[in-house]
């Protein structure tokens, strides 16, 4: 259980350590409770509310900016799989080895899910719904991995979820307005070429470029979403 407690900042530790310690003692942890302190330590980490941990002013942006390279990350990921799948040439029965695609679309899609899910959600908030897009994004990408028919879900899902995720942070002030129309072309598009003829797959490349974008717009507003007055949504 220690070692669940080292994941929170230290200044939460420092200030709520003793009671939470005492409390289990009195009451053994469950699997639940152990999933609840993971789950804990994660929000305290990307959203400090403790006194003298830090403010909203400085620690906001530090963990936007973070996101925003998971974001460019996995965009840079998912463009390289991409291209690694139309450059690389055909082995001796013509068929292309998409492995390093399927690689690269699937740490991309990783990434830009968990920045999606976190960049939309609004500090201090207990809402599960950025957590729920993030685990999306994660589970997408692994489905990419498993081969024909599943690797469908992925392709279809993806897309689909980038522009839930990128609404959503519009709706709590993280993302501007024309961010949701950019990304939603280039979402469509993506789905366009992959299921278009012809060398349409290339398309599916603005995935990507849209993880590139995502990445830029929380380096710009960094404190966006947590000084945004609107409502988060559930």
């Amino acid at each position: 259980m220690n070692r669940l407690l080292r994941l929170y900042p230290a200044a939460w530790r420092e200030r709520y350590g003793d009671e939470l310690i005492a409390l289990l003692d009195d009451h053994p942890a469950t699997i639940s409770d152990h999933l609840d302190l993971i789950r804990g330590a994660l929000d305290a980490r990307l959203h400090p509310q403790v006194r003298g941990a830090a403010t909203p002013d400085k620690e906001s942006p530090v963990n936007q900016r973070l996101l925003g390279v998971l974001a460019a990350v996995g965009g840079i990921a998912w463009i390289i799989g991409v291209a690694t799948a139309l450059i690389l040439p055909p082995d001796e029965f013509g068929d292309h080895d998409n492995t390093y695609a399927v690689i690269g679309v699937a740490i991309g899609s990783s990434l830009i899910g968990i920045a999606l899910g976190e960049l939309g959600t609004r500090p201090g908030s207990r809402s599960w719904t950025g957590h729920a897009i993030a685990i999306a994004g994660i589970a997408l990408g692994l489905t990419m991995l498993m081969g024909w028919p599943w690797f469908m879900l992925g392709i279809v899902g993806i897309p689909l979820l980038l522009m839930l995720g990128t609404a959503r942070a519009y709706q709590t002030g993280a993302f501007p307005g024309w961010s949701v129309a950019v990304i939603g072309v280039a979402s469509v598009a993506a789905l366009v070429g992959v299921f278009g003829a012809g060398g349409g797959f290339v398309l599916f490349g603005l995935i990507g470029v849209a993880g590139l974008v995502i990445g830029l717009l929380t380096f710009r507003a960094p404190a966006s979403a947590a000084a945004a007055p609107t409502q988060e949504p559930a």
